[in-house]
């Protein structure tokens, strides 16, 4: 893990100092920006020198379509699905989430654009069979919210490299329960985009 840490930090100053001025004004009316990721894991545990026959593996899709609507505000939609298939289950657990995200992206002259999102969505958890050992299905899910805030850095003709912080709530309430349950969550990011 801490070798995929370094790679990715040094990809990414790697990027910040090859970094040339944008032929496209970032951050002003009618500018869209796309990025997000799309990642495959899987594990096995190893219990004295002896590897697990079967693994856990997580699907992970995560896009970002990011508008401005007049210079400096823009509203993004960011959707994302992870298919979790835990070691030993047949079935899979599939998490989601829509939100909408309207921010707004400062100019600190040059090529950083310090930013801030609000975050307000729905997000789910669903499985057909409950592969934690319970009996029954998993159906959890409600309105989500939070927020983010980082820095984004121009990088190449049309790039950006975004380094920030973001806090959401995730609601996965079970249907029809009275009281609201999920998680908090908090997260430190680096990322890329394209803009035009």
């Amino acid at each position: 893990m801490k070798k995929s840490f370094t790679i990715l930090t040094g990809i990414i100053f790697l990027l910040l100092l090859v970094a040339c001025n944008a032929h496209a004004q970032y951050a002003t009316r009618n500018v869209v920006e796309l990025g997000g990721s799309v990642s495959y894991s899987s594990s096995k545990m190893v219990s004295n020198g002896t590897a697990a026959d079967e693994s856990t593996s997580i699907f992970q899709f995560l896009p970002y379509v990011n508008y401005f609507i007049i210079d400096g505000f823009s509203i993004a939609l960011a959707p994302g699905i992870n298919i979790v298939k835990l070691a030993g289950s047949s079935s899979s657990i599939t998490n989601y989430a829509l939100f909408l995200s309207p921010g707004y992206t400062f100019s600190a002259g040059g090529k950083i654009y310090p930013y801030i999102e609000g975050m307000v969505g729905y997000t789910g958890l669903k499985s057909d069979a409950n592969p934690l050992g319970g009996s029954g299905n998993l159906d959890y899910g409600g309105i989500s919210y939070g927020g983010k805030a980082g820095i984004k850095i121009a990088a190449g003709n049309s790039g950006l490299a975004a380094i920030g912080a973001s806090y959401i709530f995730f609601n996965l309430t079970p249907k029809g329960a009275d009281n609201r349950s999920g998680m908090n969550n908090l997260a430190f990011s680096l990322g890329y985009s394209i803009y035009f």
